[in-house]
C-alpha cells in the first residue's frame, strides 16, 4: 500500500468535521432535543403566546438550526486560513508529512486511531491533533483508500 496525497482542507471540509463531532456527542444529542422540544412548544402554545414569548420561541430554535451552524462555519473558515498545504505518504512502514519543506515521519504503530465520518477520515496522531482526507482529496476510489488505511491503523 502506497498513497501520497498533496493537500489543503477547506473551509466546509473542516465544517462537516466540526458538525460531525458536535452532533454525535452528548451536546449534540442535547442540540436535537432541545430544538425539538422547541418546535413542539411553538406549535402547541403559538395561539397563547404573547408576542414577545413568539419571538423568544422562534430565536430558541433559529439558534440551533441557522445560528450555531452559520458560527460553525466562520469558526471553521477562519482555521482553514492558517492551514497549509501538505503532503502525506502512506507506507508500508508509517507515514510521511511534509509541510513547508519540514518532513516528519510516523511510524503506524504511533498512530493512535483512525475515524471514519461520511467521506472522510481523520487519522489521530494523538488524543486530539491528526489529519483529514476528504473524497476530494482521495479521488473516487476513497473507499478502498480509506479502508487500507484503517487495516494499517489496527495491526
Amino acid at each position: 500500500m502506497n498513497y501520497e496525497f498533496k493537500y489543503k482542507n477547506t473551509a466546509f471540509e473542516l465544517f462537516k468535521l466540526y458538525f460531525f463531532f458536535l452532533y454525535s456527542s452528548l451536546a449534540g444529542i442535547v442540540n436535537i432535543i432541545f430544538t425539538v422540544a422547541m418546535i413542539v412548544l411553538i406549535y402547541s402554545k403559538w395561539n397563547v403566546a404573547t408576542g414577545l414569548l413568539r419571538v423568544v420561541l422562534v430565536i430558541a430554535v433559529l439558534f440551533f438550526v441557522l445560528f450555531q451552524p452559520v458560527i460553525m462555519y466562520n469558526k471553521a473558515r477562519v482555521n482553514a486560513k492558517e492551514l497549509k498545504e501538505l503532503s502525506l505518504e502512506f507506507g508500508d512502514i508509517g507515514i510521511a508529512i511534509e509541510v513547508e519543506g519540514k518532513r516528519e515521519y510516523i511510524d503506524w504503530k504511533k498512530i493512535r486511531a483512525g475515524k471514519r465520518f461520511p467521506q472522510m477520515l481523520i487519522i489521530f496522531t494523538d488524543n486530539t491533533n491528526g489529519y483529514i482526507l476528504t473524497k476530494r482529496i482521495v479521488g473516487d476510489n476513497y473507499k478502498k483508500v480509506f479502508d487500507d488505511i484503517i487495516e494499517r491503523i489496527k495491526r
